[in-house]
């Protein structure tokens, strides 16, 4: 169902049920109130005919009987009896109506003094009259045939304006539904058409401050993202598809060399040897890939307490068991009172491969392949700073250093692939770790 439909038929069904509801409310209202009118129609009825009958002693039964008979507002089967004390009718308006008679009846009425009831179609009214010592019991009955017609013309006008209502709730509902909604269509419309990511086409905003307006915003952010992504992924296959055919086709030229001729047993010993170096290059670049790929999981990735000064120690133990040319020194000006401040929540083997590749590339790229690892404490805070003596990196390539694949042209001569400090970055921002370079040229 679509949320026009939806939102409709809400707002009719919200209509309706507050009509309703006035409607009941009226209803009990008028009911009431013709209950109560009635009621008291019947009491001075009743009053009336107790006294011409008990207090009017010229006046007998059958006089008084005509008396009722021809008065000009009797009720329908109207019915007025007057018991004596013995419970026994004395006196009756109208022989051909009878209501039930019972001795618990007469005591509730004794007890109470005044009471009213129902019988059928019957409203009938009872209490005590005492005259001159004497207690009597009147009973005054009719059909409410008025009120009954009041109700249900009352019951027929709600009805029609319940319906009414829903009707109008719907096509109006409809209406001004498909109004609000409209811009969502547009929208849509707009979104089909629009090529976000080829030309970065966005969606018009809206000058009111609304949710739609909202949603415009949210849709244009995605836009963004969505073409910094694939902007993203085709320099990354284009990238990926020069690193890796480089030593592909120094593997396929080596090789096809070597089969052009018989060779002497020393060439192919050193032709292979070029091939072995060529695959382990490669293997490294998928390796630092696959790293890096890995990281897409870097919310879910197991963490570990580590003291950080232990692992800088093992770092610089392996970057130097690779590289035996290299010098990394550690330098440990403050050492904190509390071994706490040394732990750090952190993916073991990673982080080591993220400081392991910054110090590798220190060393890479330092006149005297030499570094110096510094740990330092403020507060709460670890700050690791890595330092060299390298050629500098210009402000205008500063930005781009953690760019996967970048490698700067005045470097090319060096060997790498320009995955190492990408994927360092990748690995602290997936830690939430601050990471920044300061480099002069």
């Amino acid at each position: 169902m679509k949320i026009r439909t939806r939102l409709t038929l809400y707002f009719t069904f919200l209509v309706m049920a507050i009509v309703l509801a006035g409607s009941a409310v009226t209803y009990l209202s008028v009911y009431q109130y013709n209950e109560k009118v009635f009621y008291e129609r019947l009491y001075g009825k009743a009053i009336t005919t107790a006294q011409r009958r008990l207090e009017m002693e010229e006046v007998d039964s059958a006089l008084l009987a005509r008396i009722d008979k021809y008065q000009r507002d009797i009720l329908v089967d109207e019915n007025i009896t007057v018991y004596d004390s013995t419970d026994h009718d004395i006196y009756t308006n109208n022989d051909t109506i009878y209501y039930k008679e019972y001795k618990a009846l007469f005591d509730n009425i004794r007890a109470k003094k005044y009471i009213h009831y129902t019988e059928g179609r019957y409203k009938i009214i009872a209490f005590t009259y005492n005259v001159n010592g004497n207690h009597f019991i009147i009973s005054a009955g009719a059909i409410d045939k008025r009120g009954n017609e009041i109700l249900r013309q009352l019951g027929i006008t709600l009805t029609l304006i319940l319906i009414t209502s829903g009707i109008l709730a719907l096509f109006i509902g409809w209406f001004f539904v498909g109004k609000s909604l409209s811009p969502i269509s547009a929208i849509t419309d707009k979104v089909n058409t629009i090529s976000p990511i080829e030309h970065s086409e966005r969606l018009s905003p809206l000058t009111e401050k609304d949710e739609i307006a909202e949603l415009i915003v949210t849709f244009n952010r995605l836009f963004d993202k969505l073409e910094d992504a694939f902007s993203q992924q085709k320099s990354f296959m284009a990238n990926i598809s020069h690193e890796l055919n480089n030593p592909l086709a120094k593997i396929k030229s080596q090789i096809e060399v070597g089969l052009m001729h018989d060779r002497s047993t020393e060439f192919y010993k050193k032709n292979l040897e070029s091939v072995l170096e060529d695959v382990d290059d490669l293997t490294e670049l998928i390796q630092g890939l696959m790293k890096f790929s890995k990281l897409a999981y870097g919310p879910y990735m197991a963490r570990t307490a580590l003291r950080i000064d232990e692992l800088l120690f093992d770092i610089r133990d392996t970057i130097l068991a690779e590289h035996p040319d290299y010098n990394i020194s550690i330098n440990l000006p403050f050492m904190p009172t509390d071994n706490n401040q040394l732990l750090v929540q952190a993916n073991r083997q990673l982080l080591i491969t993220a400081i392991k590749n910054i110090a590798d590339n220190a060393c890479k790229f330092s006149t005297d392949k030499s570094a110096v690892i510094s740990l330092l404490f403020d507060n709460k805070a670890v700050l690791i700073s890595i330092a060299d003596n390298g050629p500098g990196i210009s402000p205008t390539e500063l930005p781009r250093i953690f760019d996967i694949f970048y490698r700067s042209p005045g470097l090319q001569s060096v060997k790498g692939y320009g995955i190492g400090l990408s994927l360092s970055h990748k690995i602290l921002k997936a830690h939430q770790f601050d990471i920044e370079v300061v480099s002069e040229v």
